[in-house]
Order: structure tokens, then sequence, then C-alpha cells
């Protein structure tokens, strides 16, 4: 039937047991097939004629014409899936055609999971559902990575900062050493590799995904994302890694390497992935153990050390390669590119010339491939107790932002607040890697963080009413203005703002105002929280912060953990001391409570930092007009 060639975009590598590696790799210059360039020219020349559309015009029409369409909504109308995204529809996909779940997983019943690049998760969540469906008895642990949502160091452009299902699931998720999560970091690969190792699986699934670039763009995400994988697959394991074209060398030379350590290797392009565009899954079946590429590994691994080496050389020569491999390769683009172009000029005819019938096919096209997805993979409802998040809509669980209040001062009572919280495991220290700036956070809307470097101590009618009520205040209360701080160094103005802070609660039992300080890391937004619990009262303002009358009986556990914040910083000044020429990346600390706490508590603390931070951002600050109400209570 024509409409399960949409389910067959499939290309299989020829088992040939006469491809083996090299004894060197990176040895040789960067080189091109002239065949493959002209292919990449000719589906470039193709592209290119989409530029006269408007994106959003473009986007509306592709994906009403998208053959797959109405797979979501059968999906989402008959079992409900824990996050059901296309990603989702992709894996399940991918989990229905080939023998993802090796052998003799299905008969020790004890798999191992590593989703590299994986936000939000629902490749996770599928085979969750996968395994709840067709393997109930197997025992599965999983461990996923992604750009960290929790650092705020991270470009929001390089990242997919949807943690609806990550918040959930923290335990499960490892960022690498420095907290960052950049996989393109050998120390996060080898921190990754060892904590996965620890699981001790018998059988190994590895699940790769990436951004979204395009093919020279990723190239040494996806060497990063192999490496991992051939670093902790067990012998028969399996490896599925998206990519995009196959032009360039890097990926040729990838493709052949997969083909020499496992026994079997397809290009699969999923029914639900968009025929437009050029992202396929390459399915790496039945692993054939670290031995078969063990003579080469510290050549492969050489490129961390000196990363030019990467960018200017092959990982083998054109030589190396079987005449026979680069014909399949050719072949394999041709089978590829060809569908995609046909779609390409397809959509723009019809974006041309309105037919009207064309309106009565796609409705059958799409209705049609939704029940041969729905019979071919035959997913099937799962009660909430089997989902990886029980009872939680995580695929509608977006983070909703509080509303700014028409008040422009708040007053948080904290004389309820057991004392004993603050010891019942919400302090957690972590060292990471240094935030120069801050990129992306979760307390305050992205349009505002440019703003944060042209605080100037806040806008003020009279220079001189302010400044005398400043001293009037000063002589009773410790003043914290951030007019004394450098922000050009986001870390070093922490470490400051932290010292002046451990100063004040150390040598006075006064009241603590802070002036225009910008909460918006999880290290000032946790300091700030831990010291709330040493007042009986915390007044949020337009541009100010009041801590109000010091609860004595809580200002030594306070004080103690500032002493242990105080400490984390000295170590790494001491390991820096002792390291400095072993300097893998410069350390700081990135948090001090876990994030999961302000997670589960958004809509109340979290809550008024957001609103804080939006009053600080975006007006001006109105400190005597703030400060009003303060200063007529005391």
């Amino acid at each position: 039937m024509e409409y399960e060639n949409n389910f067959r975009k499939i290309y299989e590598f020829e088992v040939d047991e006469r491809y083996v590696l090299p004894d060197k790799v990176f040895q040789t210059s960067k080189w091109s097939i002239a065949v493959s360039q002209n292919k990449k020219l000719e589906l470039n020349e193709v592209k290119s004629l989409l530029g006269k559309y408007k994106l959003k015009i473009w986007s509306k029409h592709t994906a009403y014409r998208d053959p797959s369409g109405f797979v979501m909504k059968k999906l989402m109308e008959t079992i409900q899936p824990e996050l059901l995204t296309q990603a989702w529809c992709k894996f399940f996909e991918i989990l229905g055609q080939f023998p993802v779940i090796p052998e003799d997983v299905i008969i020790g019943k004890d798999l191992t999971s590593l989703h590299l690049c994986e936000a939000p998760g629902a490749f996770v969540c599928a085979l969750n559902h996968y395994l709840v469906s067709n393997y109930p008895d197997i025992q599965w642990n999983w461990l996923a990575n992604t750009l960290n949502p929790n650092y705020e160091g991270n470009e929001l452009s390089q990242m997919i900062p949807d943690d609806r299902f990550i918040r959930y699931t923290l335990d499960n998720w490892h960022f690498g050493m420095d907290l960052t999560g950049d996989i393109t970091k050998y120390y996060n690969i080898l921190s990754i590799v060892n904590h996965f190792k620890n699981k001790k699986a018998d059988g190994s699934v590895d699940c790769m995904k990436d951004p979204g670039e395009q093919e020279r763009h990723v190239e040494f995400l996806h060497f990063c994302e192999t490496v991992m994988a051939l670093s902790v697959l067990q012998i028969g394991g399996t490896f599925v890694l998206k990519i995009f074209t196959m032009f360039e060398d890097t990926t040729i030379n990838l493709l052949y390497l997969l083909n020499c350590v496992f026994h079997k290797v397809t290009i699969f392009k999923p029914c639900t992935s968009k025929s437009g565009n050029s992202e396929v899954y390459v399915i790496n079946t039945n692993f054939k153990g670290f031995d078969s590429l063990k003579y080469i590994w510290t050549d492969l691994m050489s490129v961390f050390d000196n990363p030019k080496k990467f960018s200017l050389n092959s990982m083998f020569s054109l030589e190396n390669l079987p005449k026979h491999f680069i014909e399949e390769i050719h072949n394999c683009t041709d089978f590829f590119m060809q569908k995609q172009m046909k779609t390409i000029l397809d959509n723009i005819y019809y974006f041309e010339n309105k037919v009207r019938s064309d309106a009565n096919f796609v409705y059958v096209l799409k209705t049609s491939i939704a029940q041969l997805y729905m019979g071919m993979y035959n997913p099937k409802w799962i009660p909430d107790n089997k989902k990886i998040v029980p009872n939680v809509s995580v695929g509608n669980n977006w983070r909703v932002h509080p509303t700014q209040t028409s008040s422009s001062f708040i007053c948080i009572p904290v004389e309820n607040i057991m004392k004993s919280e603050l010891s019942s495991g919400i302090v957690d220290i972590r060292i990471g890697k240094k935030i120069q700036t801050v990129h992306n956070s979760k307390f305050t809307h992205k349009d505002n963080l440019q703003k944060i470097y042209m605080l100037l101590g806040g806008q003020h009618l009279s220079i001189s009413l302010y400044n005398y009520v400043l001293l009037i205040i000063s002589k009773n209360n410790e003043v914290i203005n951030v007019k004394h701080f450098n922000l050009a160094l986001y870390h070093q103005f922490q470490r400051q703002f932290f010292n002046r802070v451990y100063g004040c609660i150390s040598n006075t039992k006064n009241n603590i105002i802070f002036l225009n300080v910008p909460f918006v890391t999880h290290f000032l937004v946790g300091l700030l929280y831990i010291l709330s619990f040493a007042f009986k009262k915390v007044y949020f303002g337009n541009g100010i912060v009041i801590l109000n009358e010091c609860r004595s009986e809580c200002v030594t556990i306070v004080k103690q953990i500032l002493s242990d914040i105080d400490l984390a910083y000295r170590k790494i000044d001491n390991d820096c001391d002792l390291d400095k020429e072993i300097v893998l990346f410069s350390k700081d600390i990135v948090q001090i409570i876990s994030p999961r706490y302000f997670d589960e508590s958004y809509s109340s603390f979290v809550g008024t930092i957001w609103n804080y931070n939006n009053w600080l951002l975006t007006r001006k600050s109105c400190f005597v007009q703030t400060l009003r109400p303060f200063l007529l209570k005391t």
C-alpha cells in the first residue's frame, strides 16, 4: 500500500566483515568527496527556494500537509502517553521497528539506558511506555543528560529550557563534573560514564539526540555522543544516534566507525519525522565490544586535549575507507535526499497552487497514517502508577510564572517556619563551573537579564533625600547596596556579596537591608532563603529586601550553614593553589539549596522572588517610597 511507504524510509548497510578499523586515527588532513559536495549543493538549492516565504505562514502550511499530523492526536485520544511530543512518537516508532532492546536484556530482564541531549525527556517516557507495554518484567534503570536548565551560565539559545519532566526526575539526570551538562568537555564525559557504569547493567541502550543544527555545526557533538556510547555499552548493546545529512568527512567516518564496531547499522527516518527536514536516526545494534576499538581509543581521545586536531584532521583517511562503503554512502544519501527534495517541492507547488482536491487527499492520508501507526506499533494504555512521574500530567505541566502584582511591597512572615526545615535535606552545596554571565534564570523573565548589568543602584528623584534616608537607616541596620559591587563577572559579585552577608550575620543582630540586588541565580536565591530563617519577617519592595527582627534561636543554625559555604569557598581556593597545572574548569559554588526544593515551592517564595526581580529590572526604583512602610513601623 502506498501509505505504508511512509514507514519504510530505511537504508540498511550491508554487513561486511572486511570492514576493519585502521591502526591510526586523526593522522590525515581534512578531505571531501566531490560527488557528496555536489549533492549538498543540489539539496541546498532546493532548500533556498523557501527563503521567499514567511516562516510562520510556511510552517503552518507544512504542518497542514504533514502526513503524520494526526498521529499525536490519535495517541492522546486513545492512550494519553506521558510527555507526548513529536520526539515521543519518533522513538516509539524506532522501538517498534528495530531490535533496540537487546535479546539478552529480554532474557535477563535487566536494562540500563543512557540518554544524552535528552531534554525535555520524551525519549525516556517513550521507552518506559514501550517497556511497560511489552516487557513489564524488565528491571529498568535510566540516566539522562542535557544542558543543565538550573545552571545560569548556559545560554538559552543553546539549550532546551523545558524542565517540566526534569524537575520531577532530577535524581536521574547527570550534568557532569562542572554541572553545566556540556558533554563536549571530556571531564564531563568521564564523570557521566563513571556514574553510569556504577549501575552495573547487564544490558545497555544508548539513545542520543541533538539540538537541531545541521551537519557541520554538530559534528563534534556527534563525535562526543559516540565516544560516550562506546564507553558504556555492553557487548550486544544498542546505540541510537540522530544525525542529519551525510555529505561531510566527519559523518562519513563516523558511520564507518559504527559499521566496524556494530554488527548491524541502519539509517531510519521515522514516519513521524517531518519529511521536509534532514534528520535521520542511525540504529546501531549488537555492539561487538570495546575490544573492537581498543587499539585506536587513545588516539580518539587525543582530540579532547587538542581540539584543533578534530577541526583540521579527518578521523580516517579516504584511502582507508573501502570503495564499497563509499558507494553505500552515496546510495544512502540519494535515498533520503530525493525524498526530502520531493517533499519540499510538493509543498511549494501546493502552496503556490491551491488545489481543491488536495484538502481531501491530505485528510485521508493523515487519517490513514495515524491508523497505520496505531496498527503497526500497537501502543497501549498504561496505568498512571506505571508512568515515570505517577499522577502528574507532566505533558501539560508547564511552569506558570506569577503575574505582576499591583502592590509594590510584600511582607512574608516566617515565624511559623520550623527551624528544623533547614536541616531536612534542602541544603545542598554544589561546586560547578564559574558563571561569568547570567544567560538564563528561573527567577525572572529572560528579557530582564540583559538589564542586570545596567543596574546603578536605582534611579532616584532626589539624590540628597536618598542619601539622607540611607544614612539614617544605616545607623541601626546592615545595608548591602549593589552599587558597592562590580557585576561584570557574576561569580565574583556572588562571592563578594556572600562575604558581606557572612560578616553581617556573624557580627550583628540588626536587620539586614538589600538594595537593588538581582536575585537571579540559584546561589543568591538560596542564600536569601537561608538568611530568612534568622528573621521573623521578610519584606520585598521595589528594589529593596528587608530582613526584619532577628530570631536569636535560629541564628546559630544559619551561621553554621554560612560557615559551611565559606569552608567550601576556601576549599576551592586551596584546590586552585594545589592544581595550578591541572585546571579542568574554573570552580565556583553554583547552588546551596537543591533546585528540587525551589521547584516544589515555586508558587510561594520563588513566586515572590519573580515579582521582586520584575520590579527591580523593569521599573525605576522608588527607594524612599518603598522604604516608607518599614520606616513607619520602626
